[in-house]
């Protein structure tokens, strides 16, 4: 779910010409661009920012799974994460 988020959030700058060469400059431009000017709410961001830090534990911590009750928690607001930023980026909104 987070690199489903992340590719999101990478159309997104990448159709209004913003280039970052990592995972925290998403992160950072995302921030700066769609969640302080209120495109995104800060509840979407702070998704966002979970799924990261998990992603981190996951690809980094040996021996660190998740169960069935943690993904199926963040299943709906990846969702909802996804479907806000197609809005933004159908909507041409900058």
């Amino acid at each position: 779910m987070y690199y489903a988020c992340f590719y999101a959030v990478g159309a997104l700058l990448v159709k209004h010409g913003i280039e970052t060469s990592s995972h925290s400059g998403y992160r950072q431009k995302f921030g700066q661009l769609f969640v302080q000017s209120g495109k995104i709410s800060k509840e979407l961001a702070k998704h966002y920012t979970e799924l990261f830090e998990k992603r981190q534990k996951s690809d980094y911590n040996d021996f660190f799974d998740f169960d069935e009750e943690t993904v199926l928690r963040f299943y709906e607001p990846s969702k909802l994460f996804i479907e806000k930023v197609e809005e933004l980026i159908n909507n041409n909104c900058t």
